[in-house]
């Protein structure tokens, strides 16, 4: 066979063991080398193997993740999400649909400190569910758009996903940071609008959102909301801040982020309990993700010499598509690959697969990096398997998987929205990293 079939079969090969079940990262391992094996033979591969490992866990800017994956996992064991969803309530109180409006609201200022959209739906569905049930809520708007509100994990800032892709395209991740702002903003607000328009047009089968919530106990002023709110806030300030003002390095401000994170975590009551766990979670995840990047390193080598991205190119430009076909083409396969597969191993996937060929037709790569991140976030509430219904699933097993497809799906349609906004007007995208 020639290298092009090779690369071709490894990647069907690929495709066929993860939806069998296997890891993505070591799917992805195994079949690199047995395709570069193949290919330039198998004492190469095996140097290359062990180059590859060596050389992705000591990479210096690889060292973002554990950091940002620790701030996150500390943030969830320290009661903040709780907090955060009081908070929002009473931003919320007297809205049709608010503790809706509130979970949403409390996923998307969780968002910036968790950087993962499972995280954020599991975590937002075991506190906010209880409440919206207790009130008498249509289980499908209080699943729906607890699962939407997870998806913003991966978009708003500082975001895994977006970290991850800067990494693999060699794109400032400060750019790639400033590009989700307003994405993830205007995620935020169609989210809203969705909920109130479903909170009055299920009026009555019967109300799925009654109008006023109880009051929340406690004190009722601003200072006290913006207390709730504080924590989450203060990290975002300090992450952010310091990163576009100079004064951390992109690994720095992880550093700092989960120095703060700890210290919160602690003067809230975390014990060793506590600890054990956020650092176990921190160091498994971890190690999934460096196998991914492993494998997507030694995977690289398959594409290169097999000449794939160069095939695919040629293959556009004889047939004369158009750029928007290409696009289209590529979102698609982003839509239906979302609902069989996990963002991060999505985008470590295909992501070296898609972006020479977005390059040769022009597409700005910030711009593109949103446009993946958010159609991998589609794929993730889409029924029948989109994984962020299985979140909610699991943080609230009372449900139905049934309930949770159905309530999202108006949601489903809100992102289709938001997606079509962002394909129009680039500028949404590039507007902030354009300032920086």
């Amino acid at each position: 066979m020639t290298p092009l079939e090779i690369g071709y079969l490894t990647i069907a090969g690929l495709f066929a063991a993860v939806l069998l079940g296997c890891p993505i990262g070591l799917a992805m391992v195994l079949g690199g080398f047995g395709g570069f094996a193949a290919i330039v033979g198998t004492g190469p591969a095996l140097s290359v193997l062990q180059t590859a490992t060596f050389e992705t866990a000591t990479t210096y800017s690889f060292t973002l993740v554990p950091l940002f994956l620790l701030m996150g996992s500390l943030i969830s064991g320290s009661g903040v999400a709780r907090d955060l969803f009081e908070g929002a309530q009473r931003l919320t109180r007297g809205w049709s649909g608010g503790l809706a409006a509130a979970g949403v609201t409390a996923s998307a200022v969780f968002a910036t400190v968790s950087g993962s959209s499972l995280a954020t739906a599991s975590t937002m569905t075991r506190v906010a569910y209880p409440e919206m049930e207790a009130h008498g809520y249509d289980p499908r708007l209080a699943t729906g758009s607890l699962a939407a509100g997870g998806t913003l994990g991966i978009l708003i800032p500082p975001s895994i996903a977006l970290l991850l892709y800067a990494l693999i395209t060699e794109q400032s991740v400060g750019e790639m940071f400033l590009a989700g702002i307003l994405p993830g903003g205007l995620a935020f607000a169609l989210y809203l609008v969705a909920i109130v328009v479903m909170a009055r047009v299920w009026r009555g089968r019967p109300d799925p959102a009654p109008a006023r919530a109880a009051r929340v106990a406690g004190q009722d002023g601003p200072l006290h909301t913006l207390k709730l709110f504080a924590p989450a806030l203060i990290l975002f300030g300090l992450v952010m801040g310091g990163l576009y003002g100079g004064v951390f390095t992109p690994t720095e401000a992880g550093g700092a982020g989960a120095g703060l994170a700890l210290i919160f975590a602690l003067a809230r009551g975390m014990r060793w309990a506590g600890l054990k766990q956020a650092f176990a979670e921190t160091v498994v995840t971890t190690g999934a993700i460096f196998l991914i990047l492993i494998g997507a390193e030694v995977f690289g080598f398959v594409l290169s010499t097999s000449q794939i991205s160069v095939a695919m190119v040629d293959f556009i430009s004889d047939n004369d598509f158009a750029p928007w076909q290409v696009m289209a083409l590529i979102l698609v396969f982003y839509v239906i690959l979302g609902c069989f597969m996990e963002s991060l191993a999505m985008i470590l996937l295909t992501v070296p697969i898609f972006f020479p060929v977005v390059m040769a037709n022009g597409y700005d790569p910030v711009w593109f990096g949103i446009i993946a991140v958010v159609t991998v976030e589609l794929g993730l509430i889409t029924p029948p398997v989109g994984m962020n219904l299985f979140m909610v699933k699991g943080a609230a097993p009372q449900l139905q998987l049934r309930t949770v497809m159905v309530g999202v799906l108006p949601f489903v349609v809100v992102d289709l929205v938001r997606l079509a906004i962002l394909l129009a007007f680039p500028s949404i995208s590039l507007l902030l990293p354009g300032r920086l």
